[in-house]
């Protein structure tokens, strides 16, 4: 296993963020989504260790507060992030 791979597995108990509750604050822990799609996330700023703060949810995701950055996230992306 390379050391990208290793480092976006879930080390513990933990929750997809399509199930985060507004307001509160997460830390990722893992993705499971392609290495495409982890790549496209790392740039985003989204990687495991990374605290996240859920904004709102809407009807087709969450928007979360990353270093000082809103993105919007759909449910499937949203399913595919491990947090803790």
């Amino acid at each position: 296993m390379d050391k990208l791979a290793s480092m976006w597995l879930p080390k513990g108990l933990s929750m997809t963020l399509n199930t985060a509750k507004a307001g509160e604050h997460y830390t990722i822990a893992g993705c499971e989504a392609s290495l495409k799609m982890r790549n496209k996330l790392e740039a985003l700023g989204l990687v495991p260790g990374q605290t996240v703060n859920v904004i709102s949810r809407t009807a087709a995701g969450l928007i979360v507060e990353v270093k000082n950055s809103r993105l919007a996230i759909g449910d499937d992306l949203a399913r595919s992030l491990i947090v803790e």
